[in-house]
């Protein structure tokens, strides 16, 4: 069932102060849009209370060409996915899972980064995707010179925002202000940020851009202080766990997302991790890319016992998705064809294994949390020309 378009009283946005929006929404389906971006993430999900939160981004400048193959992400995201707010479209959250560029490219193009009091009439017509609230973890103040371009615009989108708390500004927690830190380290930009702006590993997250959410949550398992003061980035990446209800389904969705982490830092949530149901799955992101890293050091080696132990944790028929170029038998890692296999052995076959290019296909793989669970959604394919990307599915207000 698709989500439905409802026009509140024309003064407001969906709030809880309308109850009967909230009785009218409550067996709404929540959508996860993995776009295929080859070898990086671009995830969208949009809960059933309309909010909307990109989990990194990749987007190919190709792409925006007429002649390409290449899906145009930005296009299907302003065309039917996000709401408005101050003139542009509008995101509730943005998560870094680490500043690697396949997960931030064009990240200083495509959104809107600054004082959201100055937004311009050429931030309009360029149609930048404005950030309600940002999420990301204390790496990037760990690096600089290292880091891509969109990295250190981020970061720098980050310090302003982080300033504005410093100088206690009666602003800082106005839309396109947020922030959201993942992860706690030792470093001197933490100083002025107040406690529950940061959400360290173990914590649950109720709150989205500024709103307690009833229908769904987050449980932060990574990274850890250790891991984010070392040397790997990839053991930096946010994972996270979001547990999404549907009606009076509690958990039905139960959706980990973990950038490029590899094997150990699974291991160690699995360790750390005191109650089973913060490690439970119905849809599991393949950690970057379906590396072999999540199964061991190299792909000679057998799986260690902890990568097998966490994919014994999918409740019901567990669904892994390879954000990645198409998967092939040879020696590339990612992706790689031997971690597919093994993620196929351990699931209940290949029907719940998916791509976000199988077979050369160009298109998104998307899942709607449903009362009965987590299925593939299929999308009404237009027969136009590649602009149209795929068929328009009605949004709700965020």
């Amino acid at each position: 069932m698709l989500p439905l378009q409802i026009n509140p009283p024309s003064d407001s946005k969906w709030t809880p102060e309308y109850p009967w929006i909230c009785l009218y929404m409550a067996d709404k389906s929540h959508f996860i849009t993995f776009y295929p971006v080859g070898n990086g993430d671009c995830i969208l999900i949009q809960f059933s209370d309309g909010a909307t939160m990109m989990i990194d981004c990749n987007f190919r400048s190709e792409a925006e060409d007429e002649d390409t193959e290449l899906f145009d992400v930005l296009n299907d995201l302003l065309s039917n996915k996000l709401n408005k707010k101050s003139g542009l479209p509008y995101l509730n959250a943005f998560v870094l899972t680490h500043p690697d560029q396949d997960h931030c490219r064009n990240f200083d193009s495509k959104f809107y980064l600054g004082d959201p009091a100055e937004i311009s009439d050429s931030d309009k017509e360029d149609a930048r995707i404005l950030i309600g609230e940002l999420w990301y973890s204390p790496r990037i103040f760990a690096e600089h010179n290292e880091l891509c371009a969109e990295a250190k615009a981020l970061k720098k989108e980050a310090k302003r925002r982080m300033k504005l708390w410093a100088d206690n500004d009666s602003h800082k927690d106005d839309l396109g202000n947020r922030i959201r830190i993942i992860g706690y380290a030792d470093v001197d930009a933490l100083e002025d940020i107040p406690n529950d702006r940061i959400s360290a590993a173990g914590d649950t997250v109720e709150e989205l851009d500024g709103k307690k959410r009833s229908g769904y949550r987050f449980f932060i398992h990574a990274p850890c202080k250790k891991d984010i003061e070392g040397d790997n980035r990839n053991a930096t990446s946010i994972i996270m766990q979001i547990r999404m209800d549907v009606g009076d389904k509690a958990d039905i969705g139960k959706v980990f997302f973990g950038g490029d982490a590899e094997w150990r830092v699974w291991a160690k949530i699995l360790e750390k991790t005191e109650d089973d149901k913060n490690l439970k799955w119905n849809l599991l992101e393949a950690p970057h890319h379906c590396s072999y890293h999540f199964f061991a050091d190299d792909r000679e080696d057998e799986p260690e016992d902890s990568a097998i132990q966490f994919l014994g944790n999918q409740d019901g028929h567990g669904i892994v998705v390879s954000s990645s170029k198409q998967i092939k038998a040879n020696n590339d890692n990612p992706p790689c064809q031997k971690a597919k296999n093994r993620y196929i052995k351990e699931l209940e076959g290949e029907a719940y294994f998916k791509c976000t290019n199988e077979g050369g296909t160009v298109a998104p793989v998307i899942f709607e949390i449903t009362k009965s669970g987590v299925k593939i959604f299929e999308e009404e394919k237009k027969e136009t020309d590649k602009s149209a990307n795929i068929g328009k599915r009605e949004h709700l207000y965020g």
